[in-house]
């Protein structure tokens, strides 16, 4: 998450981003993001809010690290957003949405929040439209297991793909569509791929292993699988990473 930055992952929401704007980054994370968004916007202020306080701490401290003078960084829900109505120019939320298991509610929470002629901006990616290659029985059940938890916490790992239309029905005046393609396909990717898989099934795995499952040495025999892929020669992924905008009645 420290890698992520507003170039990359708000490339679609960038341009529509203007000097003096009051912005909003929902799931901010460790920040890197924010700082992007509060550049674009200077002097305009941005507010960076977390669930987790221990994201909003990292995001605190790498604003005083690079000495970021228009963003301050809070701890928040994005069911109840702790702020008065119309206060936003503009919102950003990059792997937030995913995770919801009311997203229509939380993007009518985010149009409350927004001024006449304020926009939204969401991406996250469909779990349903990605590839990895070579694929093994091990790793398709680590996919099965991934999609299965997001389901059991609540979530559609599906519901990217219909964020155009969630943007509408929440009762944003239109709403436009996009979509992009992060990929790793050398050593160097692949390896921080595999990583970054290995965490997301360590995690996952726990509520699997609860609900029982799966066992333990299955869990143990994903991750040797997904960290032999990472160091496959021949080993590539792709995710397709779903866009959206949303745009407030002037």
């Amino acid at each position: 998450m420290a890698q992520r930055t507003a170039a990359r992952e708000a490339a679609f929401f960038l341009p529509h981003l203007r000097p003096g704007m009051r912005l909003a980054d929902l799931g901010c994370g460790p920040g890197t993001i924010t700082q992007g968004l509060a550049e674009a916007v200077a002097p305009g202020r941005v507010i960076g809010m977390d669930f987790q306080p221990s994201q909003v701490a990292r995001a605190q401290a790498l604003t005083r690290e690079r000495g970021v003078a228009n963003v301050c960084c809070a701890a928040g829900d994005a069911n109840r957003l702790p702020f008065a109505s119309q206060p936003f120019d503009a919102v950003f939320a990059h792997g937030v949405l995913m995770h919801m298991s009311k997203p229509l509610e939380v993007l009518k929470e985010v149009r409350r929040v927004l001024r006449p002629g304020g926009f939204v901006g969401v991406r996250d990616p469909d779990l349903g439209a990605g590839v990895l290659t070579p694929q093994t029985p091990l790793l398709e059940r680590a996919k099965e297991l991934r999609i299965r938890v997001r389901q059991h916490n609540g979530s559609d790992p599906f519901v990217p793909r219909d964020y155009r239309r969630l943007l509408l029905n929440a009762g944003f005046e239109r709403a436009t569509a996009t979509a992009s393609v992060e990929f790793a396909g050398s050593a160097e990717e692949t390896r921080g791929a595999a990583a970054w898989m290995t965490d997301q099934h360590r995690g996952l795995s726990r509520t699997a292993l609860a609900q029982g499952w799966v066992t333990q040495s299955e869990v143990d025999a994903i991750a040797a699988e997904i960290e032999a892929w990472g160091e496959r020669p021949d080993a590539f992924t792709a995710t397709l990473w779903c866009e959206a905008i949303g745009w407030v009645k002037r």
